[in-house]
């Protein structure tokens, strides 16, 4: 039976890797346009410094949801908490729809993901494999 919030979990992880990555581009191509003495600048922008921090604990909360280890969606509420700050940030800083779209359909993913971790209660996906290892037991018991 799959478990929806190990599924869930998986998924926030692999959105985590995505924005990571995207955001690690990014850095490069600024860092390669620009050269060596912008980087330090780039690294602590607001844009790019939130975004990398949220897609870290987004990776460890899809880690911590998938190995169902206490605080992925803890860790799932601060990644999006934080991709909020930053779209917001976006959003207020007047610029064409282009610089903060995405962002905002990155979130919308992240808060839909972030909802069903904290939806899906792990103790009842602890009690169904219980119950599915002693149906297990027993059918491997010889009669």
């Amino acid at each position: 039976m799959v478990d929806v919030r190990k599924m869930a979990g998986f998924a926030v992880g692999l959105f985590g890797t995505f924005l990571a990555w995207q955001t690690g581009i990014a850095i490069a191509q600024y860092f390669h346009a620009g050269g060596a003495e912008h980087l330090m600048s780039l690294l602590f922008d607001p844009e790019n410094s939130l975004r990398l921090i949220s897609a870290m604990a987004a990776f460890l909360a899809g880690l911590a949801a998938l190995t169902e280890r206490k605080g992925g969606a803890w860790l799932a509420g601060f990644a999006t908490a934080l991709l909020t700050i930053q779209t917001m940030a976006l959003m207020a800083g007047h610029g064409s729809v282009h610089n903060w779209q995405s962002e905002a359909v990155f979130l919308i993913i992240m808060t839909c993901l972030f909802l069903t971790v904290v939806s899906t209660s792990r103790k009842s996906a602890e009690a169904q494999a219980e119950a599915e290892a002693e149906a297990a037991s027993l059918e491997a018991t010889p009669a």
